[in-house]
């Protein structure tokens, strides 16, 4: 491939404005690229070929964008060919410098750090009314392997309604059908029960084990059974029902992308990584994408040509921003199956972790399984859920951040005295509401303005309190009764105008005290050329430009009534395909002339 020739993939959303002009391309592509900064991670092995370089070339064949769970596995596969050179670009730097980052169960205490972004939302009208200034905290990973080095270690892949309806609205080759390959590509299931089934798969980079807990996941099992909900396969052809939990955790360690991609390609020669790079610009000329600027060590750089050209169009790069949302219950229970940090960090548990890489530091937060409900009791063959129960046996205020915490406290939630109880976390899968995200400084380094609107749709909250009266039912069946569990009477001083435990009461509880899943999707959204509202084709490629491809959550049209962490490996593999195909078609076709 010439070295003129270069493609630039952004694999990990970029907050930074581009560039002192609102009209350029640029500007508004990288406006809505900081959303992806899904991440992996790896350790430093100093070696032949070590990828982590000083020294940049002047070209490349590709450049990605983010060295986080999207661009891990582009540089892995676009690398496996000799031939052909990779530059990733990462604002952040190496994972190996993040204390006990490899630890499931710590991962809670590595957000608001120098590796976290660090982002907060607007203030919110319809949530957050319980904290400072209505605002929240949205966590991105800044390292490599960006946000799965702080996620939840959830292997989820959605509805497959959900991907159809995508293809069925210009996203061409993304129905179910087209995806599971590219799921069965990357996974290395580890769950002896799930081996023979037709929509798993063993020796792929991404391990996939059982994290659930013995006697709790158990009695969550039963319960959910005598509330008529089946057992079921969260990763199969009909996810709604009870499912253990599936997690990316791999002999009591966490499992990032970076160490199933990035690792094994570290000492390819013709992979570069560049840390603390951060991308201020994306070059444009003639309609197609020919370098980037970026800064390292407070100077500014470029790989590829150096001309810009504004373009003809502008599109709507940062609107449709969608998020999950999240409502922790609380119950207090007889059982010390709890997890709390001075148990957990215990010398006995140390110890236990230490030699035996089991017990609760090698859990991801104490989640023993999930409960994925359809409030729209839709068709079989549109079956989605839209609410998930995840139940965790932990409480929430003692592993939640010191500002979450003092919330919940004020408004009567938490007991800091109670030691034995667990939580269920009502999470909204499938958000009507929409928000956007734009960007009004030059300064490469101010954070985006990004306003989710939360809870503005009613609908999500009438889903919500669904799922918190299906909580409380959960917990009153026969199968808890062995933990004897206690919804404590609370009443939030706030909400204490409602009745407790009505509707309205539920709603005021939520819209103070309902958290942020930091899963946002749709602000460069996958869409067919006669939709105004999208940013990217079926291929992913930018529309207007050429030889500019963005790779992440951001494409997502929709949430995938699940988790992110295996719908981004999934399209990364995918992309990684169409980028490969794309490539040997015109070489071919050169060789020809």
């Amino acid at each position: 491939m010439p070295g003129n020739d270069v493609r630039f993939i952004t694999a990990a959303n970029i907050h930074h404005p581009v560039r002192t002009s609102r009209g350029t391309i640029a500007w508004w592509i990288l406006l809505g690229l900081f959303v992806g900064l899904f991440g992996v991670v790896y350790v430093h092995t100093v070696g032949v070929g070590y990828a982590i370089v000083e020294h940049i070339n002047g070209t490349y064949d590709f450049v990605i964008i983010g060295g986080g769970t999207a661009g891990s596995v582009l540089a892995n596969r676009l690398s496996e060919d000799p031939g052909i050179k990779v530059l990733v670009l990462e604002a952040g730097g190496e994972e190996d410098r993040i204390p006990n980052v490899d630890i499931p169960l710590l991962s809670s205490f590595l957000r608001y750090k120098e590796f976290d972004w660090n982002y907060f939302t607007e203030p919110q009208s319809k949530a957050f009314l319980g904290f400072k200034d209505k605002k929240c905290h949205l966590h991105q990973g800044r390292v490599i392997g960006g946000s799965s080095t702080l996620n939840r270690m959830l292997y989820l892949r959605g509805s497959p309604a959900v991907y159809n309806d995508w293809a069925e609205n210009g996203g061409f080759g993304w129905s179910y059908k087209d995806v599971i390959p590219y799921f069965l590509k990357s996974e290395d299931l580890q769950i002896d029960d799930l081996k023979l089934s037709a929509y798993h798969s063993t020796g792929g980079p991404l391990t996939v084990t059982d994290g659930s807990h013995p006697q709790l996941t158990s009695i969550m099992q039963t319960g959910a059974a005598q509330l008529g909900y089946k057992y079921t396969d969260c990763n199969g052809k009909d996810p709604v029902g009870f499912c253990k939990n599936h997690v990316t955790i791999n002999r009591g360690e966490r499992l990032h992308t970076a160490s199933a991609y990035i690792r094994p390609s570290m000492k390819r020669k013709n992979l570069h990584i560049a840390l603390y790079s951060h991308v201020i610009k994306i070059l444009i000329s003639n309609g197609k994408a020919v370098g980037v600027e970026y800064l390292r060590n407070g100077r500014k750089a470029t790989v590829g040509a150096t001309r810009e050209i504004p373009p003809k169009a502008i599109l709507p790069v940062g609107e449709k921003l969608q998020d999950q949302i999240i409502f922790p219950l609380t119950f207090h229970m007889n059982e010390t199956y709890t997890i709390t940090p001075a148990r957990s960090t215990s010398i006995i548990n140390r110890l236990k972790y230490k030699l035996t890489a089991k017990g609760m530091l090698a859990s991801n937060g104490g989640i023993l399984g999930h409960l994925l409900l359809d409030t729209t009791n839709s068709s079989s063959a549109n079956k989605q859920a839209d609410i998930m129960i995840i139940m965790a046996a932990i409480l929430s205020q003692h592993w939640e951040s010191s500002e979450t915490t003092e919330r919940m406290m004020q408004n009567g939630q938490g007991n800091g005295k109670v030691t034995e109880g667990f939580t269920l976390y009502i999470q909204l899968l499938s958000p009507a509401s929409r928000g956007n995200m734009s960007i009004t400084s030059t300064n490469p380094f101010d954070q985006p303005i990004i306003d989710p609107q939360y809870l503005t749709e009613e609908q999500d909250i009438k889903a919500i309190i669904y799922g918190i009266r299906t909580g409380i039912k959960l917990t009153k069946t026969k199968a808890f009764k062995k933990i004897i569990p206690r919804f404590p009477p609370y009443l939030y001083k706030k909400c204490s105008g409602h009745k407790p435990n009505s509707d309205a009461y539920f709603e005021c509880v939520i819209r103070y005290t309902a958290i942020p899943a930091s899963n946002i999707v749709g602000t460069n959204k996958m869409g067919g050329n006669n939709d105004n509202t999208s940013v990217v084709d079926h291929q992913l490629r930018v529309k207007g430009i050429d030889k500019l491809r963005v790779v992440d959550s951001s494409v997502m049209p929709s949430h995938v009534s699940g988790d992110q962490y295996a719908p981004i490996v999934m399209m990364a593999e995918k992309a990684s395909d169409i980028i490969k195909s794309t490539y040997r078609k015109a070489y071919k076709k050169n060789r020809l002339r």
